[in-house]
């Protein structure tokens, strides 16, 4: 960066990066980012979109020396996570509490699925949701059953369809719901959720069988699809097994990857890389080794974070400097971006909410003009001069020539754009033609770079391995 450094305290107030497809946003300022990362000791989350990057930063792990610290969560990995029981039993005041469950389950619900903006984001299926999976979960801790996705399962699959199901014996004798509906009456006496345990009871058997068909099946069947996913084949082995492997292992310096490319895994990839990084972020959030501010550094780490966006990353992002936690997130343009988390103005706001907690932008080459236009408009406006000048002549009424001439000049102070959005597009994109230096421009918020002068500057990523970036100074506007 010339003769500024960009520090690990930069680093906390997260990293945007944005550029078409060939720009070189990977193999230039994320291949930087990473291997400083690496290299400085960092723990760290990674979320795969396409089926190469695990193999890349196996090789950026073993030239940073640190291919003793990296796992790989996957089919050919060992790092199985149970994570419902984990978020039962985790370190922390706060383990056990059912809302706690829930909102892990609803965050995996919320972008494991479409079916939220398919509905057009109506908040009677999210509180539905809610509810079902509440009731659930308080069912299996008061029948002092653990509560994992296949206890859910039995719970949501044999509770009473109807009404009419609730007295019947066959049903009483089959059902896992009532089972547990028992064992919870009988321990709830004289404990603090006895009230609770008659409002469990009311729900399983009074509200959920009187709803209509359709309106019943369509909450269980959120539920089932997303279950269901995680609870087969290797997934199953991953996620509802023994836990081998945590988020408390990233804080203690692991480099974790989540090797199910959603290019390879699709939802049930992109389903198992957000479990992993709202876990992550929910730990570091509470870490017990930060008291005095001085934790180990970590990243959490998202090529092509469409995929993986959230509407918890711009609550987790807004207090990551704190955690000691440095998010980067690469992504080709910001309609990408707006369009993963959700509909129409409430997913711009949350984009954009997400873009105000990230301290550092960096905009590769890119062909969006909305993109483009973004970057311009962080760099800002200043003051500019434009000049202008101009001629003409007039005829008499005779129609002879030469009856009239002017001449005019001046020229006027106006506000105008330090970077023009058709710069954007001219950046290089490194390869041989360029010398394998990918350009980018570099914005951070309240900083004021020492080649411009400005909150922004030009510079060149190297592609080539063990070159460090070169700051190339920057043009200013025209």
């Amino acid at each position: 960066m010339g003769s500024d450094a960009w520090r690990i305290k930069d680093a906390f107030e997260g990293t945007m990066v944005f550029g078409g497809t060939g720009s070189g946003k990977t193999s230039g300022s994320g291949a930087t980012l990473a291997r400083a990362f690496l290299s400085s000791g960092f723990g760290g989350l990674v979320l795969c979109a396409k089926p190469e990057e695990p193999e890349l930063w196996r090789a950026y792990a073993a030239e940073c020396g640190r291919e003793g610290d990296l796992v790989s969560v996957g089919p050919q990995g060992a790092g199985a996570f149970n994570f419902m029981r984990y978020e039962c039993e985790r370190p922390g005041a706060g383990a056990g509490l059912t809302e706690n469950v829930v909102s892990l389950f609803m965050e995996i619900a919320s972008i494991g699925s479409g079916e939220a903006r398919g509905r057009g984001g109506d908040p009677f299926w999210d509180r539905s949701m809610r509810s079902l999976v509440r009731n659930c979960a308080d069912l299996l801790l008061m029948a002092g059953e653990p509560v994992t996705l296949h206890g859910m399962f039995d719970v949501i699959r044999s509770s009473p369809a109807e009404p009419s199901s609730v007295a019947s014996p066959s049903w009483q004798e089959a059902s896992a719901c009532w089972r547990h509906l028992q064992a919870a009456r009988a321990r709830a006496p004289g404990t603090p959720w006895e009230i609770d345990c008659r409002e469990v009871v009311g729900y399983w058997l009074h509200h959920l069988p009187t709803l209509g068909d359709r309106t019943r099946g369509s909450i269980v069947a959120m539920f089932s699809t997303l279950a269901e996913a995680l609870m087969r084949g290797k997934m199953r082995e991953l996620f509802c097994g023994e836990t081998r492997l945590s988020p408390e292992d990233v804080v203690a310096g692991r480099i974790v990857v989540v090797d199910l490319p959603v290019k390879e895994w699709s939802e049930v990839g992109r389903m198992a890389a957000v479990i992993w990084k709202y876990c992550v972020q929910k730990a570091v959030e509470r870490r017990s080794d930060n008291a005095d501010g001085r934790g180990r550094p970590l990243f959490l780490w998202a090529d092509e974070c469409q995929h993986f966006t959230s509407r918890y990353d711009p609550l987790f992002q807004a207090t990551a400097r704190s955690s000691r936690v440095a998010t980067v997130y690469l992504t080709q343009n910001y309609p990408s971006l707006t369009s993963a988390m959700g509909a129409g103005a409430e997913g711009r706001s949350l984009a954009d909410s997400l873009l105000g907690n990230m301290g550092t932008k960096i905009f590769h080459a890119n062909g969006d003009r909305e993109t483009n236009q973004l970057a311009a408009e962080l760099a800002g406006r200043r003051r500019q001069w434009m000049r202008n000048q101009g001629s003409g002549s007039s005829l008499s009424l005779s129609g002879q020539p030469g009856a009239g001439l002017s001449l005019s000049a001046g020229r006027g102070e106006h506000m105008d754009l330090e970077i023009q959005p058709s710069e954007l597009a001219l950046l290089g994109k490194g390869g041989p033609e360029n010398r394998y230096l990918t350009e980018a421009l570099v914005i951070q918020n309240g900083r004021t770079w020492s080649a411009t002068g400005r909150a922004w500057q030009k510079v060149a990523f190297t592609q080539r391995r063990a070159a460090r970036a070169q700051g190339l100074g920057a043009r200013r506007a025209r």
